[in-house]
């Protein structure tokens, strides 16, 4: 039975992903915040979409809680999942927020919008290996995390700045984010001990979602205009970002890798389609995010191979 785990399934594009997998047949874990009644809601409506499969009665839907704010509690969560579950065929991760805040440190003193964006997701990625690699879907299991595949900018203080807290606007934050996932996910999918893994970083478009719910309401009230006049809806989204890993369940994953590199990470547009990595990705700067984010994750608990 194919199994995925899903980052930020309560709702918007995590949901609408975890909804369009369990209908082709996958047993869902779905990980986010935890509030009275939410366990038995989304497993509910995981039943409902996973009714539509030709192997309703043989999957098991679960909720798992966690704040991604809290680098120990992801690193409790992956490794309670790793222990209960043996085989893992993807790993999605949507967790993220909307705001205009300046730096803003987490209990753990890292920036929030940070931590959710791409420390969470690394320390995820990085603990939930060891099941991904038992994988034995044909087209290899998938690592994917929904940002900002192949839209965003280099981050150019990767170097002086690199946890941004003295350099902090929204842009950068929003730059760094996506830079380091190309970066950290490109050294993850080349090493050894990886290379059955497809790794993704795609971009979900503009998407008729609740992003920007953190959003002060003279933002928020124009956000949700031009949503509801051109964003696509949740389960379109879903249709494309899901695209990669059913095809791996039966087959090729279809994406090309960026400059027709024969590895490494893989830059997924909106629509499904190849995507192209920045022109500042260098082995340098590889290297140097890789060593920051292996201080940032060490200081929770959590190792990188």
């Amino acid at each position: 039975m194919k199994k995925a785990v899903v980052v930020g399934s309560t709702n918007g594009i995590g949901k609408a992903i975890s909804c369009r997998l369990a209908k082709d047949g996958f047993s869902i874990i779905a990980v986010g915040r935890d509030k009275e009644g939410r366990a038995e809601e989304i497993i509910n409506t995981l039943k409902e979409c996973s009714s539509q499969s030709q192997d309703a009665t043989k999957t098991q839907h679960e909720f798992r809680p966690c704040d991604a704010f809290s680098l120990a509690q992801v690193k409790e969560c992956a490794s309670g999942i790793v222990r209960d579950h043996s085989t893992i065929d993807a790993l999605v991760m949507t967790q993220g927020m909307a705001t205009i805040q300046s730096f803003t440190p987490t209990s753990e003193g890292n920036d929030e919008k940070l931590t959710l964006h791409f420390w969470s997701r690394a320390a995820f990625a990085a603990l939930i290996l060891p099941s991904l690699r038992a994988s034995t879907m044909p087209g290899g299991p998938v690592v994917m995390t929904v940002l900002s595949g192949g839209v965003h900018n280099p981050y150019n203080k990767y170097k002086e700045d690199p946890e941004l807290r003295k350099n902090y606007s929204i842009k950068n934050a929003a730059d760094g984010a996506g830079f380091y996932t190309d970066l950290f996910f490109d050294k993850l999918a080349k090493q050894p001990s990886n290379q059955g893994i497809n790794f993704i970083h795609s971009s979900p478009g503009f998407v008729a979602s609740k992003w920007g719910t953190e959003m002060p309401i003279y933002l928020k009230a124009p956000i949700r205009f031009m949503q509801k006049l051109g964003g696509k809806s949740p389960s379109k989204c879903a249709s494309f970002m899901a695209q990669p890993i059913l095809q791996c369940a039966s087959g090729d994953i279809g994406l090309v890798h960026p400059s027709n590199n024969a590895e490494g990470v893989f830059i997924m547009n909106e629509d499904a389609s190849s995507g192209k990595l920045t022109k500042l990705h260098t082995e340098e700067a590889i290297e140097s995010v890789w060593n920051t984010t292996s201080t940032v994750l060490g200081k929770a608990g959590i190792a990188l191979d």
